[in-house]
């Protein structure tokens, strides 16, 4: 799938449940909202809306149907793997079109890592913890930075591409790698003086 790049699926991208929608089918396969709504543990009931609105701007595609007579439901999937954004353009065009899909991600990282805390079942430590919330500053070279995108690909591909037949361990993975830019700080006010005069003699 090519990346998205449409302001029309971008808006649709805005909303955690359109979110976690697609990363149910992405990770699973053609589903079913029934199937998808297992995944969530939501009512499938909450989903059809948003399953219309991700097949409407061609983000979800209806690959078949299941079952027989009251029972027949579609069944979705994402158009191609993986599902990602277009980073490219700049400045404030760029900005209103990602700024709410990203700020979205965000959102479900926190609600998650809330969860995860309130549950009393995370493991924080060890190789097989699994809540880790961290933040790091540093100046790394072209080659750090190039290892960095490397191994996150890595670890994303690592949780999308999971199959594991035993049922295994739900997780998502989130980050935000960012540039650091000056921070802008106000010129400050130079000190007034005192106009001079001119002594007479």
């Amino acid at each position: 799938m090519p990346p998205i790049r449409d302001p029309r699926q971008t808006r649709a991208l805005a909303s955690p449940v359109r979110q976690e929608i697609l990363d149910a089918i992405e990770g699973s396969g053609p589903c079913t909202v029934a199937q998808v709504a297992e995944h969530l543990a939501r009512p499938a009931d909450g989903l059809y809306f948003h399953v219309r609105a991700l097949e409407k701007a061609g983000l979800l595609r209806r690959t078949g149907e299941t079952g027989e007579g009251r029972s027949r439901a579609g069944v979705f999937d994402v158009p191609g793997r993986p599902v990602r954004l277009d980073y490219a353009g700049g400045g404030r065009t760029r900005t209103r079109r990602l700024g709410p899909v990203l700020d979205c991600l965000l959102r479900l990282a926190r609600r998650d890592t809330a969860r995860a805390l309130a549950s009393g079942d995370a493991v924080v430590d060890g190789p097989a913890r699994d809540l880790w919330v961290a933040r790091v500053r540093g100046r790394v070279s072209q080659r750090d930075l190039e290892r960095i995108n490397a191994l996150l690909a890595e670890c994303m591909g690592i949780v999308r591409d999971a199959r594991c037949d035993d049922g295994g361990q739900p997780i998502a993975l989130a980050f935000a790698l960012t540039p650091q830019t000056p921070e802008r700080r106000p010129p400050r006010d130079r000190p007034k003086t005192k106009p001079q005069t001119r002594s007479q003699s």
